[in-house]
């Protein structure tokens, strides 16, 4: 599969289970109130966390091997099914404890049932990066999309017999078991599975550095949770999660295809020895060209969208989420930060680089705890920048860039947000305020948003428009042929 129909289909898989996941959020908020979503978020932060303990039997290194034999694929699916099975158990009779540490016993109970699905995600996670590697995007969307599927609908349909938080923990288990029958029954390999450890140095020298990575990247995005869990209430958890969950949700739906094929490409361009400085400030030139446009809207419409999606109970999530717009604006470099690295070799610096990232972010979010959750906002939109420029200064000694080539790269972008903005903003003008808004208005904001847009891709003959034009004809040439 070429890198277009790679990007394609990553990206239409990645579209879908978003459009799915947001159709049950909006279903499943009606049901579970922000106290009860908000033990979720504690108990799946857990499982977060322990989910980066995975990478130790490497993941990223099934995509990233140069010379991958069947022994390493077998050792590393080893190692992961080891660990996996390890650290279930520790969740598993640590759940009283964790409990009582929260004076929550809802979150033991969480974590006693998603523990299942953890363990079954150990037979899901090797096969999507072997797909990866192999740019199967399209058995790889399948699979992602009835996983979807399968957690939406046992989620909706036990939080409307009352299951409250506990239909959240069998929806995750719910997915991870459709996902492990899939993977058995669509990759045609199943002695991938066969015990082996004769390349466990291999793996585990990869892996431990991995492990660390994803661990303190967990960390630094999921301790601030549990932070919130500790000092305020279960209900401030849950509105922290889903004010965080809204602001990034632009930056998860342009990143989906984006962050699905970025590492075979930048790994394949260093294989090649190809200008691989190039795709990375191409990268960031057609992200920000729709990441910093839609959080520009997303944070003048809040009010209304969040009345729509979420319903009344959850407006308190507004004010928090036009905040957290401002710092996510900063945050397009660390999709790539992953992938060029160990595309690079350089899987070593990983983890320090994280760790700053990650105990800046910890660090500041506990110190401001105690004030409440617009003050943690405020605060991250002063760390969130520090820690983009942390990451762009490390691939900077990689790819050998300048600091010109980067904000270069952006000039673009910037013209085109302000473009897009100008209709939104003046209907808050007129309106008396962003908590003004009515539905009706906020429609009308994201058409004039839209046409700022599409005008400003013109005017500044933005690399996106080409990107844009040339998938349209794509789409219709395989559309005319499947019709002829």
């Amino acid at each position: 599969m070429g890198v277009r129909g790679a990007f394609l289909w990553a990206s239409f898989g990645r579209y879908l289970v978003m459009s799915i996941n947001l159709a049950v959020a909006i279903v499943v908020a009606r049901l579970i109130g922000p106290a009860a979503f908000g033990v979720s978020v504690l108990g799946s932060s857990v499982f977060v966390i322990a989910e980066a303990f995975r990478e130790f039997g490497g993941g990223a290194y099934l995509i990233q091997q140069k010379g991958l034999t069947p022994k390493k694929v077998r050792t590393s699916i080893t190692i992961s099914i080891l660990v996996s099975v390890a650290i279930s158990l520790c969740l598993y009779f640590s759940a009283g404890f964790i409990a009582n540490f929260y004076g929550l016993t809802e979150v033991g109970r969480y974590i006693k049932i998603a523990t299942i699905g953890y363990l079954l995600g150990s037979f899901v996670f090797p096969v999507f990066a072997l797909l990866n590697r192999e740019m199967e995007f399209r058995t790889f969307a399948l699979i992602n999309i009835l996983m979807a599927l399968s957690g939406g609908l046992t989620s909706i349909w036990l939080a409307k017999l009352g299951f409250g938080f506990l239909s959240l923990a069998w929806a995750a288990t719910a997915s991870a078991a459709s996902g492990s029958i899939l993977c058995l029954l669509l990759y045609a390999d199943r002695s991938i599975y066969r015990p082996s450890l004769s390349e466990w140095r291999s793996v585990m020298g990869f892996g431990a550095f991995d492990s660390a990575a994803a661990l303190v990247s967990a960390i630094g995005e999921y301790a601030p949770y549990l932070i919130i869990g500790r000092t305020l209430d279960s209900a401030s958890v849950g509105l922290a999660q889903r004010a965080v969950l809204i602001s990034v949700f632009p930056e998860r739906v342009i990143l989906a295809g984006v962050g699905a094929v970025m590492l075979p490409i930048f790994s394949r361009s260093v294989r090649d020895k190809s200008d691989t400085k190039a795709i990375y400030l191409s990268a960031l030139e057609l992200i920000t060209a729709v990441h910093w446009p839609c959080l520009v809207l997303l944070a003048a419409l809040s009010t209304p969208l969040i009345s729509l999606l979420l319903g009344p109970q959850w407006l308190d999530v507004a004010p928090l989420v036009r905040i957290l717009c401002l710092a996510a604006a900063f945050s397009f470099p660390w999709a790539l930060q992953y992938p060029v690295l160990v595309a690079v070799g350089a899987v070593r610096k990983l983890p320090f680089l994280v760790a700053v990232q990650a105990v800046l972010n910890t660090a500041a979010v506990a110190l401001v705890a105690g004030h409440g959750l617009l003050a943690i906002s405020w605060c991250l939109v002063g760390i969130v920048p520090l820690n983009a420029l942390i990451a762009v200064a490390v691939v900077r000694r990689y790819l050998d860039f300048g600091w010109g080539d980067f904000f270069g790269a952006l000039r673009k972008s910037i013209l085109l947000s302000i473009l897009s903005s100008l209709g939104p903003t003046y209907l808050i003008f007129t309106h008396g305020g962003p908590d003004s808004l009515s539905i009706e208005a906020g429609a009308l904001g994201v058409s004039l948003s839209l046409a700022g847009w599409g005008i400003g891709l013109v005017i500044t003959h933005h690399p996106l428009l080409q990107q844009l034009v040339r998938a349209c004809v794509i789409l219709r040439r395989k559309v005319a042929v499947q019709m002829s």
